[in-house]
């Protein structure tokens, strides 16, 4: 049987270095067909420098940033076998390491900035030290500030209210505000209440506002006022919001008034009932907003000097109107917009004292423009013209250009001026008279000084015609004011106020001066 031939040492050698050979060759080829892929190419091997062993992988993507660490004790470091044949070799290259399955010949997402940590709240990373404070409103670099005696409110359910309450005292120059009118002392009390849900969706609001005057001197009056109005804003689908809207109003006729034609002996209850409802588009360029109203006026009886009293039932009436508007958003701080009105007026009798039929139609269209720059300047003003037809032929038409609006600008922080304008038709009770038109204009200047201290300037002019007469009177008004807050919860104030009436009627005229203190309460 023949003999195998023996294996020397030289073909051990051979097999030893072919064997090597395929190794390399098995290493090298993934590298260099990653490398392809990459676009890559590394020309040294990394370096070890102060005993780390950071090895920069070949083939990744990432930034230059990303390394993968093997620690000093790690195994594998310096616990590897070093009798491998592998580990003498000193010109191998460092095992490539492949990419996971996601990263692997695509593109990797963008790594963010290394954090830093924020001195001021330690343990809060920031992607930069120096960070802005937030804006108090896109496109205005102004920093939204809390007020720190602003009122904290109660919370009462889903509810936060919100009550406040000052009482003053001070001396007028003129107590009843009437021509050859004597000096006096007054004290006064105002009080607000409201309450506004927190809702994310849909919104509501309730508010009360009381005022009591009391006179000492001249003729000893008592004048309150008084008002409660809720609105509520239903969110509907597809950017259409509801609002529902009731207001109940009291307030007194002078007994010097136009309107009481009777000796009366002091002033004259007026109660109001309204209630509104609508539908309003907001949230795209074309905008509208449908609406409808009804108003209700009742008068008390009139007390009469020499006692008894005499009935106001001829001047109750209920108006009914309905509003539509259009607007077009041109950019998103400035909409114009038109607006037209229709109502009805009818009176609970059919005709008045005099024999007068006052129902009427009324007719209205205006323009304007609607304001959104932030808090720098806001509001809208518009113009336009409104007819009010009588059905009794006997009396005029009272029609008339109108101004209405109110704008909010603040030229500086801690200062808004608000500039208002408004048209108001009043009816009469004097025979052959359809009533007046009152144009009003104003303006104020509220001045924060400091935390503490807010200064107020206000002034306006009223003008008062009637149609169906050459009789016009204009009052001017002026006051001055300040309010400073002692804490969150009491503040002192004092107000000025100048009042002027000029009319055709002598008995009409007069002037008066007045200054008043006191003390303001919230919670």
């Amino acid at each position: 049987m023949p003999s195998l031939p023996r294996s020397g040492p030289r073909s051990g050698r051979c097999a030893l270095r072919l064997a090597l050979a395929a190794l390399l060759l098995s290493v090298a080829l993934p590298a260099h067909a990653q490398q392809a892929v990459d676009g890559t190419e590394t020309d040294s091997p990394p370096s070890m420098e102060d005993g780390d062993s950071s090895i920069l992988l070949r083939g990744t993507l990432g930034s230059g940033d990303q390394e993968t660490s093997l620690a000093a004790g790690a195994p594998g470091s310096q616990d590897r076998d070093t009798a491998d044949p592998l580990s003498q070799l000193t010109d191998a290259e460092p095992v490539p390491v492949p990419l996971s399955r996601q990263t692997q010949g695509r593109a990797q997402r963008e790594q963010p900035a290394a954090q830093v940590t924020d001195p001021l709240a330690t343990g809060t990373p920031s992607t930069r030290s120096n960070t802005r404070e937030p804006k108090l409103q896109d496109g205005f670099s102004r920093v939204a500030e809390q007020d720190p005696f602003a009122a904290i409110g109660l919370r009462v359910g889903s509810w936060i209210a919100v009550s406040t309450l000052e009482q003053t005292v001070g001396v007028s120059s003129n107590i009843d505000g009437a021509a050859m009118g004597e000096a006096g002392a007054f004290s006064r009390t105002d009080a607000t209440y409201s309450l506004t849900s927190d809702g994310s969706r849909h919104s509501a609001a309730i508010r009360a506002d009381a005022s009591f005057q009391r006179n000492f001197g001249g003729g000893e009056e008592t004048i309150p006022t008084a008002s409660v109005e809720g609105n509520l804003n239903l969110d509907l689908v597809d950017g259409v919001a509801a609002q529902l809207g009731a207001r109940y109003g009291y307030a007194t006729e002078s007994a010097s008034s136009n309107a009481i034609t009777d000796a009366a002996s002091g002033r004259t209850g007026v109660h109001t009932f309204s209630a509104n409802a609508g539908l309003a588009r907001t949230d795209r360029r074309l905008q509208f907003t449908l609406r409808g109203s009804a108003e209700r006026t009742l008068y008390d009886d009139i007390e009469l000097e020499g006692g008894g009293t005499a009935s106001q039932a001829d001047r109750n009436n209920t108006l009914y109107t309905a509003t539509a508007r259009i607007g077009y958003e041109v950019s998103p701080a400035i909409t114009p917009f038109v607006e037209g009105e229709i109502g009805r007026r009818l009176h609970d009798e059919k005709t008045d004292r005099n024999g007068e039929q006052r129902d009427s139609a009324i007719l209205a269209a205006r323009g304007g423009v609607e304001l959104d720059f932030g808090e720098k300047l806001g509001g809208e003003i518009a113009a336009g013209y409104r007819v009010e037809d009588f059905a009794d032929p006997g009396l005029d038409t009272l029609a008339g250009l109108t101004i209405d609006g109110n704008l909010d600008w603040s030229p500086e922080r801690g200062t808004t001026v608000n500039l208002n304008a408004a048209t108001d038709f009043s009816g009469a009770t004097t025979a052959g008279s359809s009533g007046s038109m009152v144009m009003t204009a104003g303006a104020g200047i509220e001045r924060k000084v400091n935390d503490r201290l807010t200064l107020t300037t206000r002034g306006s002019v009223a003008h008062t015609t009637a149609t169906s007469s050459n009789a016009a009177q204009t009052l001017y008004t002026a006051s001055t004011g300040f309010t400073y807050w002692l804490n969150r919860f009491m503040a002192l104030t004092g107000t000025a106020e100048y009042e002027n009436q000029q009319s055709f009627d002598r008995a009409q005229t007069y002037d008066a001066a007045s200054i008043r203190a006191g003390v303001k309460f919230q919670r």
